[in-house]
């Protein structure tokens, strides 16, 4: 499971041509430190990496959109299928 998750994330970093701000990791699998230690070393070079462990994904977004809604921190956009990408 560390293996597909790391290789996701390295994906992930590569469509985004390395411009990746943080890797969140969440959910009931970060309470496993066997995922987490084996997803760490393939992903850390990339970007800080923040773990969030438990069920409250949905309660993580909402809370990052009410950040921006309240000007605490700025909206990102990622154009879609790689737009505007040099």
């Amino acid at each position: 499971m560390a293996y597909q998750i790391g290789k996701a994330i390295g994906a992930y970093a590569a469509v985004l041509a390395g411009r990746v701000d943080a890797i969140l990791l969440t959910g009931g699998v970060v309470h496993s430190l066997r995922v987490v230690s084996g997803v760490l070393p393939m992903v850390t070079w990339i970007a800080p990496v923040r773990l969030y462990p438990g069920e409250h994904e949905l309660d993580a977004l909402a809370a990052g959109a009410a950040r921006v809604l309240d000007g605490l921190e700025p909206a990102l956009d990622y154009p879609p299928d790689g737009e505007g990408a040099q």
